[in-house]
């Protein structure tokens, strides 16, 4: 069953509970050692690029995730007049109060 091309699987599911187990029994030891080798892995430069490229793609997969589940995107907003008249050039042109209020 094992061949020299098919590497072994050791991440079983009774190696996950076994993990799991731990960590559940061991939190603040396990909490220290995430934060140490995460402390020490990003000082490394090759890794720290390579997780913003991880998640620049996540960010735009999770995006265009929520572009779709929203459907048409609706303006933000008052929405503007559509014949817009400037008041300060028919002020200057008339002087008759009465046509101004009535704009």
């Amino acid at each position: 069953m094992n061949t020299d091309t098919e590497k072994p699987k050791y991440y079983t599911p009774a190696v996950k509970k076994a993990i799991d187990k731990y960590r559940a029994k061991n939190i603040d030891k396990y909490n220290e050692l995430q934060r140490n080798y995460y402390s020490e892995i990003k000082v490394d430069e090759e890794w720290r690029i390579k997780f913003n490229e991880r998640c620049k793609l996540a960010n735009k997969r999770y995006r265009e995730k929520i572009k779709e589940q929203q459907g048409e995107v609706k303006p933000r907003g008052r929405p503007r007049k559509k014949n817009v008249v400037n008041v300060s050039s028919i002020a200057n042109s008339t002087n008759d109060p009465n046509e101004i209020a009535l704009l």
